[in-house]
């Protein structure tokens, strides 16, 4: 493996970014679009200034930085390094290594509760106020931006980040991006001090990233992307691959995965490609054994677009969104059959958020598979899905091409955080009165997909609470609490 030295990070300008490709199945790049939104009287706030349109970081919560990565190890290529089993099975290399040591980027004592996101140039010819791949640190009670890094690794075409990890115990930033729609990479940051530690080399370009903790309580993050079989990474042995699936294994490609809240099952939205099979054809629901990592069952959903997977935090029940026909199943966990069926409410449905008693389930509206442009949330009843398939509302978001919607933590705000990247803010959404209670615009209007809430204590030491696979910690214990005391009332 050739010498890797010399890239550069740095801020990224207001610039047109060109050629990006696209989430999901969205439409055709439509003529490209700058900006910070298509509303009228921005208000930036806390940490960012408003500079020709755009929230733009204060100086103070942006640095640059030059890392000087090195290739891996002598051995690595012997596989007694880095490179496990699991690696191979699932084409995860790591192509670089640096030194991300150094001084905090913020103060956590100041900060303890703060959101990680994305910011992205844009997509689908929306295209945004950055024009490199980078995230921001946002204080989840005050809205302060704390922290904006953009990475500049002296790519051609650098990819839009379509989603953010945090590992469990609040070290590592896991962000999905790559050079052009096929040469794709993970970037592994040092939260505390914002500098690249690792790059990892996917077989397909990246997606997501999420934290979970295993059947045993060990802290895993799992990461996967388009023609990327998922992989689980040990954030406590070098952030080695340490599980996974090909898609062998799996018996088809999926879309998105996630770990149920025991750290037993991973489930994933299956979608044939329209090579294998006719983009008509109904796809499935795959769930697979999280220890030994094995394919246990494929369930029929009757939409050829599933997308998302949610549980319910007693383990009772899982949900899934259907993009094409635009449609929320359920499913019984023990008996894995599915038990009812709902319409969204909302067009190609992504994204799904239980409420904390588990009674509704809220559905934002990407349109997935149609416009692509949807600004809408729905609610459903999940307490009459085995008796109606009528929503019960339908509520405007102000969030054009929402798509991941994250629970704060802290039950009583009530909230969801939508990322919205063609608006290019954080949109956050007031459970209680299904209204817009305010917005947080990206530094230099970048696009934002998904993000992670995450706990640090003065010393460092943090704990993921809320992310792309749902609660965790204490607000998940909570959830479980409130969820068990409704699940008996079903019909």
């Amino acid at each position: 493996m050739k010498q890797i030295a010399n890239w550069t990070a740095a801020l990224g300008a207001v610039a047109l970014a060109v050629g990006m490709a696209s989430c999901g199945d969205s439409d055709e790049p439509e003529k490209a679009q700058t900006g910070p939104a298509t509303e009228t009287g921005l208000k930036c706030g806390k940490g960012t200034h408003e500079d020709k349109g755009f929230c733009v970081a204060d100086a103070q919560n942006s640095a640059v930085e030059t890392p000087v990565f090195q290739a891996p190890p002598s051995g690595y290529d012997a596989g007694v390094g880095w490179e496990t089993q699991f690696a191979r099975k699932t084409g995860v290399t790591l192509e670089a290594t640096a030194d991300s040591s150094g001084d905090p980027t913020w103060d956590p004592a100041a900060h303890p509760l703060v959101f990680i996101t994305t910011v992205g140039p844009g997509y689908g010819g929306a295209l945004g106020g950055v024009k490199l791949p980078g995230y921001t640190v946002i204080d989840a009670a005050t809205h302060e931006v704390l922290v904006y890094r953009a990475f500049d690794l002296k790519w051609a075409d650098p990819f839009e980040p379509h989603g953010l990890g945090v590992s469990p115990d609040g070290k590592w930033i896991y962000l999905p991006t790559g050079d052009g729609p096929t040469r794709g990479r993970f970037l592994i940051i040092n939260a505390k001090t914002g500098k690249l530690d690792k790059m990892l080399a996917t077989r397909g370009r990246p997606h997501h990233a999420s934290a979970f903790t295993d059947s045993k309580g060990n802290g895993r993050a799992l990461l996967y992307g388009w023609a990327q079989p998922p992989f689980v990474l040990d954030p406590k042995d070098d952030n080695k691959v340490v599980g996974g699936m090909d898609f062998t294994d799996l018996g088809m490609e999926g879309y998105l995965y996630f770990i149920d809240p025991t750290g037993k099952e991973m489930w994933a939205s299956g979608r044939w490609r329209q090579d294998v099979a006719s983009e008509l054809k109904d796809n499935i629901v795959m769930v697979a054994d999280a220890e030994a990592w094995k394919l246990k069952k494929m369930l029929p959903i009757h939409d050829s677009t599933p997308v998302w997977i949610d549980f319910s935090a007693d383990n009772r029940w899982a949900y899934a969104s259907g993009g094409h026909s635009s449609v929320i199943v359920k499913y019984d966990r023990a008996t894995y059959k599915e038990i009812g069926e709902s319409r969204a409410g909302v067009e190609g449905p992504y994204g799904l958020r239980l409420s904390w008693d588990g009674k509704i389930i809220y559905a934002v509206g990407k349109g997935e598979g149609s416009h692509n442009q949807g600004k809408e949330i729905g609610l459903v009843d999940t307490m009459i899905m085995e008796t109606t398939d009528r929503p019960m509302n339908v509520f405007p978001t102000d969030c054009i091409r929402g798509d991941h919607a994250t629970l704060h933590p802290v039950s009583s705000t009530n909230e969801l955080w939508l990322s919205c990247n063609s608006s290019f803010k954080v949109a956050i959404y007031d459970m209680k009165t299904n209204t817009v209670s305010g917005s947080i615009p990206m530094p230099s209007g970048g696009s934002t997909h998904s993000g992670a809430f995450v706990k640090y204590n003065a010393d460092w030491t943090g704990e993921v609470l809320s992310d792309h696979n749902g609660l965790h910690g204490a607000p998940l214990k909570e959830q479980a609490a409130l969820h068990a005391k409704v699940g008996v009332k079903t019909p």
